[in-house]
């Protein structure tokens, strides 16, 4: 008797389980999970980093407003989920400037300059999420080191001499970065570095007066182009 309520009952639920209407039900209902799958894959792709990691910046220098050619340089950052904290990092930009100045008081004296330019800096900054962008604020100071070397020519004579600078730095700068996978982020910054202006020869014991030379100033902005990758 109960063998055949059994097979009864398991009959009757097969039976209602995989008429055409419960079919179409049921696929219906896994083209709504596999709809909300992706759906949910598609949102976790395309959301923001939420700075809850450990992060690595990398950043390359591609210019700098007061270098007149070429530069070299960056800055590396490192980011931490600690409430408050600021994160850490070093910026960094080197490059060369050339100059020719012809004496005031006779047209064959001529001055040459060759000067090698470093500013490294320490600074700290803050990651600020947005719903689509990262944006990074922050501020450092540091150090502005010049070697110009300096070439005296007058008719077949020449006299060379050295002089090194060093004068602080102060930086501010911004990074606006676009996430992917909440793992990586790509960005470009803009790093303001202040500096006094500099008598490049100061150090030197060659005499300019003639030579109508004016006070430098390196004060400009580097932009760099990055990435951020979560550890």
């Amino acid at each position: 008797m109960v063998v055949m309520s059994w097979a009864l009952a398991s009959g009757l639920i097969s039976k209602f389980l995989y008429t055409p209407k419960m079919l179409n039900r049921r696929i219906y209902l896994i083209k709504i999970c596999l709809s909300c799958c992706l759906i949910s894959l598609f949102l976790l792709l395309a959301s923001p980093a939420k700075a809850q990691f450990i992060g690595l910046n990398v950043d390359l220098a591609i210019a700098y407003s007061a270098a007149p050619g070429n530069v070299s340089g960056g800055s590396v950052g490192i980011t931490h989920p600690m409430p408050f904290v600021p994160n850490l990092g070093v910026s960094r930009i080197i490059f060369q400037e050339k100059q020719t100045k012809t004496s005031t008081s006779s047209s064959s004296n001529t001055l040459s300059l060759v000067t090698d330019t470093k500013i490294e800096t320490v600074n700290f900054f803050y990651n600020i999420p947005f719903p689509v962008v990262s944006i990074a604020l922050g501020i450092g100071a540091g150090v502005m080191k010049t070697n110009t070397s300096l070439t005296e020519t007058s008719g077949s004579s020449s006299n060379s001499d050295d002089s090194d600078l060093s004068t602080p730095v102060s930086e501010g700068f911004i990074h606006i970065g676009l996430p992917f996978w909440s793992i990586i982020e790509f960005h470009i910054g803009y790093h303001l570095m202040s500096v006094s202006k500099l008598d490049l020869t100061n150090k030197s014991g060659i005499s300019v007066t003639d030579y109508s030379l004016d006070k430098k100033n390196y004060t400009g902005g580097m932009t760099t182009i990055g990435v951020q990758i979560a550890l």
